[in-house]
């Protein structure tokens, strides 16, 4: 049987997506090390983060027809004040869209609206080794900053993470305050 290939679709996230968001999560966090966590989320875990974030943060969907294929989102680096210009993103694909610019599609999208809302600073976290994910990100501009080493067990052995940036501005003066998701296009 041929597959017909179906256009992806990138929009905002809406509460009734979190329950593919996820599923297609929890495939990262009960098979790989890309996500340290060691137990499955709910999706009302998912729904509660996504209602805290989403005015300052974009989560955007990835869709095929109905199915939700993936999912990038921005929340705060760190809470206290002084990071707040500064935004850690991430993505997820299900695994059977891999290769298929799914990623980029979203980041093509993420990256331009968090800058939009004012933000300095992007930085995303990648567990070690993961050269799918180091490649997306360094082609969205953003370059190695950080490694810690040994710092998650997980599948039976020790695992890396590396700290990639991003700047989006090159404004050096006191920032602007950021711009809610609603207010940028």
């Amino acid at each position: 049987m041929t597959r017909v290939e179906m256009a992806v679709e990138v929009r905002d996230a809406v509460a009734e997506d979190m329950s593919q968001v996820c599923d297609i999560i929890n495939h990262f966090i009960e098979t790989t090390w890309f996500n340290f966590r060691t137990q499955p989320q709910t999706s009302e875990e998912w729904l509660s983060e996504w209602e805290r974030y989403r005015q300052d943060y974009p989560w955007l969907i990835a869709t095929e027809g109905d199915e939700v294929v993936g999912v990038a989102y921005s929340a705060p680096f760190k809470l206290r004040e002084a990071y707040h210009w500064c935004a850690e993103v991430t993505v997820y694909v299900s695994p059977k869209c891999h290769s298929r610019r799914v990623g980029t599609a979203l980041y093509e999208r993420l990256i331009p609206t968090l800058q939009e809302q004012g933000y300095h600073t992007v930085v995303a976290l990648i567990a070690l080794p993961n050269p799918a994910s180091v490649a997306l990100h360094e082609a969205f501009g953003f370059e190695p900053a950080s490694k810690l080493r040994h710092v998650g067990f997980k599948l039976g052995e020790w695992h890396d993470i590396g700290f990639w940036q991003r700047i989006l501005t090159d404004v050096d003066a006191e920032p602007a305050p950021t711009r809610q998701v609603d207010e940028v296009s």
